[in-house]
């Protein structure tokens, strides 16, 4: 099974728009070889997202968005489903949700206390996080202390923190909006307004003057948070 295992690996940190439909087939028709040949690991299918789940799109000092963070979790919702992944896939998005919970704490807390940490695998779970929480996966509790409040117990953000904060506003303003308490969501806000970057940003520009214009106009670009109460606000990073 290791052959196998190695390519079916493969086939999840390769997934893209154009060729998720043929890679879950694959995926599918050689995960049923695997079990009709040999005992499949029971944590097959969670240890290929896991291990692949950073992708090509998140570079370090660079891009923070993770571009197939989506078709992951179709991925494993559609694995959930599937007659031939099922058995291998009991309560895998929740499983998968609650470990990049885990690690996005222990990779913030490295890299803010110690310096160290893998900064690609923290924009990865931020990623995965904020997607989660648009589904549902997270409860308030979670959203308001595990990610906002652990990303704001510090006088001023470091920058990993504000790249978080960007990329769970951009794809769950809303949603944290709705189960943070207000008080939260203006402090995420406040650090990020003021926030200064300590680093130069590897993005293929040609200067510095080129990255920091970029990282500029990305805390300037509305964060729209909708309230629980009968109102929406909108905040104006500057």
């Amino acid at each position: 099974m290791q052959t196998i295992g190695g390519a079916l690996d493969l086939v999840v940190g390769g997934l893209s728009d154009q060729n998720y439909a043929q890679s879950l087939d694959f995926y599918r028709y050689w995960l049923g070889i695997g079990q009709a040949d040999i005992q499949v690991p029971p944590d097959q299918i969670l240890d290929a997202i896991w291990n692949n789940r950073v992708g090509s799109s998140i570079q370090p000092n660079g891009e923070i968005f993770h571009l197939t963070a989506h078709l992951i979790l179709r991925f494993a919702s559609d694995a959930e489903s599937d007659p031939i992944l099922a058995p291998c896939s009991s309560g895998l998005q929740s499983r998968l949700c609650t470990r990049s919970l885990r690690e996005f704490s222990n990779n913030h807390l490295m890299i803010a206390r110690y310096g160290r940490g893998t900064v690609r695998e923290f924009y990865a779970d931020a990623n995965l996080i904020a997607n989660w929480a648009n589904l549902g996966y997270l409860e308030e509790a979670a959203i308001r202390d595990r990610v906002l409040q652990s990303l704001t117990a510090h006088p001023k953000l470091y920058d990993h923190q504000a790249d978080a904060l960007i990329i769970l506003f951009k794809l769950a303003g809303a949603t944290f909006g709705a189960y943070a308490d207000p008080s939260v969501i203006d402090r995420c806000i406040e650090l990020l307004r003021g926030h200064d970057y300590t680093r130069p940003f590897n993005t293929g520009y040609n200067s510095d003057r080129d990255n920091n214009y970029r990282y500029t106009q990305m805390k300037k670009e509305l964060v729209q948070v909708s309230v629980s109460r009968a109102a929406s606000c909108s905040y104006q990073i500057v």
